[in-house]
């Protein structure tokens, strides 16, 4: 069976376009025509019912496009372990992992970036909590990581780490709080306030510079895994949290007020690999870093 007709059948039939289809496919709207119309013919059925210029999926046409979706990626991973058997070194997935939510447009930023400098490397992108976002690119979970330094030298042990940008502090009040109103706090304003939970385990370093305060008061209840749940619990009157200010407009929660911070250290944002990977890699993720605005 031609692969090209089927790709240009699943591309019309996710599109149920073939104008837009066809430009997607870099080709004219008769070439692809006559591929739909040739795997028709190979097939025997009709995939596609055309009447006065509108296109619809036939009963044939819905099934055979499930089994089409499954027979490319079946095709495209064949071609990736044969390249992996003759390359047995190569790396062809790369996954990428964050703390925060609000790195998202960077996420998708690296992911294009990676995308034009290694075609046949697969990205996906995956959340992190407290406690596993720095041993998950550790231990081989993901193989690179948007991370919030400094962290303790064991933690970061065989990682390269590479300052990416820096975003002032912010702190996370509940709306209604007393200091929400204000216009902009230090740090020795939140000495007494209870700060959200988060778990044991946390890497001290990181979870001292955090918090910012030296020996902050915990708020009560459970232990918050992840960003989302910290503002959540913010939100909730739980506490406060000093945050970088990329969550202001990344991740704003309603009944959460952020106030600036104005004698706080900034936040840097580092992107995190493992040493080991393959030279193009390595070569391709520092390009990535060093070219994030």
């Amino acid at each position: 069976m031609d692969l090209d007709r089927v790709t240009a059948f699943v591309v019309a039939a996710e599109r149920m376009n073939f104008t837009v289809a066809a430009e997607e496919l870099g080709l004219a709207q008769p070439s692809l025509s006559a591929r739909i119309r040739a795997l028709e013919a190979d097939l025997g059925v009709e995939l596609f019912s055309r009447r006065r210029r509108q296109v619809a999926l036939t009963p044939a046409g819905h099934e055979f496009l499930r089994h089409a979706r499954a027979l490319l990626a079946l095709a495209q991973e064949a071609v990736r372990a044969t390249r992996r058997a003759a390359h047995p070194g190569d790396l062809d997935r790369l996954v990428i992992t964050t703390l925060a939510a609000g790195v998202d447009e960077l996420k998708a930023g690296a992911v294009l970036a990676l995308g034009r400098e290694l075609p046949t490397l697969r990205v996906s992108l995956t959340g992190a909590s407290f406690l596993d976002h720095v041993s998950a690119v550790r231990d081989g979970r993901a193989q690179a990581g948007y991370l919030w330094p400094p962290y303790t030298p064991a933690a970061v042990a065989g990682l390269h780490l590479e300052p990416v940008r820096c975003w002032p502090r912010v702190v996370a009040l509940p709306a209604g709080h007393p200091l929400a109103a204000r216009p902009d706090l230090a740090v020795a304003d939140l000495a007494e306030e209870p700060q959200v939970p988060l778990p044991d385990g946390v890497d001290p370093l990181f979870l001292r510079t955090w918090r910012l305060v030296p020996e902050p008061r915990i708020g009560a209840g459970e232990p918050i895994a992840d960003v989302a749940a910290l503002l959540q619990a913010v939100a909730a009157g739980v506490g406060c949290c000093p945050v970088p200010a990329l969550l202001t407009s990344t991740a704003a929660v309603p009944g959460v007020v952020f106030v600036p911070l104005r004698d706080a250290p900034t936040a840097t944002l580092a992107l995190a690999w493992r040493s080991d990977l393959p030279d193009a890699v390595d070569t391709a993720l520092r390009r990535v870093a060093r070219a994030t605005p």
